[in-house]
């Protein structure tokens, strides 16, 4: 396909998503491409990296675009126009030909402005330090500011940049089915699969290209789960020492975590999965099957009241709370996430986790574990949260150990846990 309609496509799904903020991004993009069949897989490639980048850095290119024609509201074509001059190397004259062919005519020396690095530097060294940064990584100012409070203005552009990297497809082993990651290697490797050995979650694999996994004869036979090397570093935090433990994922969602404390306690114990979302559930049941994990228990959110009431009190060897939370952790992953996000939307996820822990605590034997998870970059949803628990509840737990993960420090989402033992 030729470089103009594949531009065309990129801008006619980016206005789409536009139009539609609050939808995923991703989610847009899978009906966008369903609805195109005839697109290859390298005009696929092309259209969701320039879309993705796009989004990403959204008010880097639209800061681009202003200061190229002096319009504040910039044709969308020209935001698209940004990214693919200024961050995939576009050459400007080449930006203008593929515009003129989809009839779409704009002089050349906008296209030249938009290319001129050192003018885009004398203009975002005018502005104070937050809004630079904002601008020039494209994230909120207020976002900004907050990281700048919690880790210090030195630290924050380095999170920044890193969030706004490609993020990896990390699978792990599913030890019910294979007995090491190794193994898995190379059956991957038999179907044509490259991959390599995460650093720091031992039960991952890191694929250096796109697959899509789930049409690998591996996935259907339920050999691996897709997730990311943060996220999979949160049931083994558990500290798990002993098989036959009575678990409450209260929280599972499609049960990522679930499956792989499942795995970690050999099909034995039992865990009681729920969410308040119940078609999260269905998926996790069909992911259940596949896995052949067979102590799971599944609780709808209608049946929580009967499975899970009074009887069930101070039960649970292990109660795993992997809260709702803003997301930012994954936001190589959704980079939509930073365009709805508001700071009421992070108060509000940060009552509901309190909300969360209160109504679960009950639920843990004295002696026993509760895990405390969040896939968020924010130190309050995180740390504070852990602090929260220990004033909240004097005497009555002891903060064992805290997990922080950071996009720029181990190269994984952004992620928090912290593990308590119920005195």
């Amino acid at each position: 396909m030729r470089q103009s309609s594949l531009i065309g496509h990129t801008i006619e799904i980016y206005s789409k998503y536009a139009d539609n903020p609050e939808k995923p991004a991703d989610s847009l993009i899978r009906q966008f491409f369903y609805e195109r069949k005839y697109l290859g897989a390298k005009d696929r490639r092309f259209i969701a990296d320039a879309y993705f980048g796009t989004i990403k850095n959204k008010l880097r290119c639209e800061a681009l675009a202003t200061d190229a024609t002096g319009d504040r509201v910039s044709h969308r074509a020209l935001i698209v126009a940004a990214y693919l001059i200024a961050n995939a190397g576009v050459a400007p004259q080449s930006m203008q030909e593929a515009l003129k062919e989809i009839n779409l005519e704009f002089p050349l020396e906008v296209f030249e402005a938009m290319g001129d690095r050192m003018r885009e530097v004398k203009r975002l060294s005018a502005l104070d330090p937050a809004t630079r940064l904002s601008i020039g990584y494209s994230y909120p100012k207020w976002f900004v500011e907050r990281l700048s409070n919690e880790y210090g203005i030195e630290e924050v552009e380095s999170i920044l940049e890193a969030l706004n990297d490609e993020a990896p497809t990390v699978l792990r082993v599913n030890k019910l089915v294979l007995n090491t990651r190794d193994e898995l290697r190379v059956e991957l490797d038999n179907e044509g699969c490259e991959s390599s050995l995460s650093m720091i979650a031992p039960d991952a694999l890191v694929l250096p290209k796109r697959v899509n996994v789930m049409g690998l004869s591996a996935f259907k036979r339920g050999a691996f789960e897709v997730q990311d090397e943060a996220s999979q570093l949160v049931a083994p935090f558990a500290s798990i020492e002993k098989s036959s433990l009575k678990v409450l994922d209260a929280c599972a969602g499609a049960g990522g975590k679930t499956l792989h404390l499942a795995a970690l306690l050999r099909n034995k114990g039992e865990i009681f999965a729920t969410d308040v979302e119940g078609y999260k559930l269905e998926e996790l049941k069909r992911r259940v099957k596949r896995s052949t994990a067979q102590n799971v228990r599944i609780v709808m959110p209608d049946q929580k009241p009967k499975v899970l009431g009074d009887a069930k009190k101070e039960w649970f060897d292990l109660v795993l709370l992997d809260v709702p939370c803003s997301g930012t952790g994954t936001l190589r992953r959704n980079p939509g996430i930073k365009w709805v996000l508001t700071e009421q939307m992070v108060a509000e996820l940060m009552a509901k986790q309190q909300s969360i822990l209160a109504e679960n605590i009950p639920y843990l034997k004295p002696g026993g574990k509760l895990v405390y998870a969040t896939c968020s970059i924010l130190r309050e949803e995180g740390e504070d949260q852990a602090k929260w628990i220990l004033d909240t509840y004097p005497g009555q737990f002891e903060l064992e150990q805290e997990l922080r993960t950071r996009p720029d420090k181990e190269g994984c989402d952004g992620f928090f846990a912290a593990r308590f033992r119920k005195l």
